[in-house]
């Protein structure tokens, strides 16, 4: 068997058969397919866990050489490193010594932290997606006046101290949504899964290659 071989065609093969495992069953009732899908479905779960533990693994490295060399802002690699540490020993599923997602610590932690701190994430990055449009909507052409309007009042209909004194905007935001969006993302929805299915095809007959070390069609 050549190198080639080894290289390029089996990574193909097992692509290909791994794709067809899960399609067919959808077509095709055929009891030891569907079995072997099932299967497969269910060593996904064990991928995905093993891609957290990755994930650990690489987020322990960058930040343990940062704590490690004190680079700068290092005080913050080491509250993200302590508080990754409790929070996995505190999970522990050993209800027998007080650990588990039912313990006080953990839920503490949760509820005190973890949940302030994605409110927080939540509310700058809204602020900062206003601000950029704000900057970004210039009402150059009757698209872009469209475009600018329509953000306007889904923006203003979201706050309580606009439809409380103009009701309306209610009315023109669901309007907005139900007719003019609707249509756009069912455009944008049917545009992408024509996509999905081309790029399947072509990822089948091993014509795309690019998710192949080293890239390339050839």
């Amino acid at each position: 068997m050549s190198d080639a071989l080894k290289r390029i065609e089996i990574p193909i093969i097992i692509t290909a058969v791994a794709a067809l495992i899960q399609v067919i069953p959808y077509y095709l009732n055929i009891p030891f397919i569907d079995s072997v899908s099932a299967t497969t479905r269910e060593g996904v779960l064990l991928i995905v866990n093993m891609a957290v533990f990755v994930g650990v693994l690489s987020i322990s490295q960058v930040h343990g050489r940062r704590i490690s060399r004190r680079s700068e802002r290092w005080g913050y690699s080491v509250v993200l490193m302590a508080f990754m540490i409790i929070m996995a020993i505190t999970g522990l599923p050993f209800e027998s010594i007080g650990l588990g997602l039912d313990n006080s610590i953990y839920d503490f932690l949760f509820t005190n932290v973890q949940t302030p701190l994605g409110a927080t994430m939540y509310s700058i990055l809204a602020f900062f997606i206003t601000s950029a449009a704000y900057r970004a909507f210039r009402a150059r052409n009757i698209e872009a006046a469209l475009i600018l309007i329509s953000g306007t009042i889904v923006v203003m209909s979201n706050a309580p101290l606009f439809t409380s004194s103009f009701p309306f905007f209610i009315t023109w935001k669901n309007w907005i949504f139900d007719v003019p969006n609707a249509a756009t993302m069912r455009a944008v929805t049917m545009g992408a899964a024509l996509g999905a299915i081309a790029l399947a095809v072509r990822t089948l007959m091993g014509i795309e290659r690019g998710y192949l070390r080293g890239g390339g069609e050839d």
